[in-house]
């Protein structure tokens, strides 16, 4: 009976300690995005689309960004039939297809970092909803955002369509 009550006391110790210690990093700033190994089907998907946007943000700032830079990310996505709707650099919600959305990824990428920490991310069939909290810094200033990204697939499992909301955080 000790040694039961030890082992459930340790367990639940060792549980705590886990979820505090998660809390602790998940408050501390920093890209803390998972991998997307980690996961399967769309929500993987939705996870490389993360990490190649990431990694366009950083590499627009280096000479010798190119075109080819973009291709990771266009592997994921309906380039042809793409559209993104919400607010990207105006507080106004506008609805844009590739060509627009790359023109405003490079101005954004090219005086801002970005930052997220996963929150939830639910999947259902050909749509994945994806929760972050987000932080883009610019001229030393970082802003705080949770955003509810909804990427819906088409039948070829390629990004045809986002719907972007963003909560802006006081800080």
């Amino acid at each position: 009976m000790m040694q039961k009550t030890i082992s459930l006391i340790t367990t639940g110790f060792m549980l705590l300690s886990t979820a505090f210690g998660v809390l602790a990093e998940a408050t501390s700033v920093g890209n803390q995005m998972p991998d997307p190994a980690q996961y399967t089907g769309l929500s993987r998907k939705v996870l490389q689309y993360s990490e190649s946007f990431n990694q366009i943000v950083k590499k627009i700032k280096e000479p010798g960004f190119s075109n080819a830079d973009w291709a990771p990310l266009e592997d994921l996505v309906d380039t042809e039939n793409f559209e993104r709707m919400g607010v990207f650099l105006t507080p106004q919600a506008e609805i844009i297809g590739w060509a627009q959305y790359k023109k405003y990824v490079s101005e954004y990428a090219g005086a801002t970092s970005w930052e997220g920490t996963l929150r939830r991310i639910t999947e259902k069939p050909g749509l994945v909803i994806l929760e972050l909290e987000e932080r883009n810094s610019r001229d030393g200033v970082t802003n705080f955002s949770n955003t509810v990204t909804i990427y819906e697939f088409n039948g070829e499992g390629k990004l045809k369509h986002l719907d972007v909301y963003v909560m802006p955080l006081p800080r």
